[in-house]
């Protein structure tokens, strides 16, 4: 009895882990043929980008020490801007949608390193824990929250 109810309880941590990393998926499409989905394993490779943040929401001011990646690297690494001609890429905007259906538009000039240069943080972590809900977009240097989408669930490069 002992060892079903052990079994039992392993399905259901096994089920919830699986739950857990399904949420923090984000779908990008607009790159290529077929939609990227993202993971926090799929971006192990990439420099982390840690930014101390403050802003002022309808709240208050929030501040936290948010860890995650640059947008920027994640598009590098997905060869997003690969068969454009020199500068192509300043034409491109992306779109970031959240669970709720907040949307957020963004320019490629505003992130590109030899332009706006802005360190959009794709973070999975705030203070040392994990984001809950998932992914968040997190823009240094912004005076309010508003573009500190949460809960993101997909990325259209347009």
């Amino acid at each position: 009895m002992l060892l079903r109810y052990l079994l039992i309880v392993v399905v259901m941590l096994a089920t919830a882990t699986i739950a857990r990393a399904e949420e923090t998926t984000i779908e990008i499409v607009g790159i290529g043929t077929q939609a990227i989905h993202l993971s926090p394993q799929s971006l192990s490779g990439l420099p982390v980008a840690e930014r101390d943040v403050t802003f002022q929401t309808s709240k208050g001011p929030s501040s936290g020490h948010y860890k995650g990646v640059l947008f920027w690297d994640v598009l590098q690494a997905n060869k997003a801007f690969d068969g454009l001609e020199h500068n192509g890429e300043l034409e491109k905007t992306f779109l970031v949608s959240a669970k709720d259906g907040y949307q957020i538009a963004f320019s490629i000039g505003e992130i590109h390193p030899e332009f706006g240069n802005t360190p959009l943080i794709l973070a999975t972590e705030v203070d040392g824990k994990p984001l809950e809900g998932g992914w968040r977009i997190v823009v240094p240097g912004d005076k309010r929250g508003a573009r500190a989408i949460h809960d993101i669930t997909k990325i259209e490069l347009r």
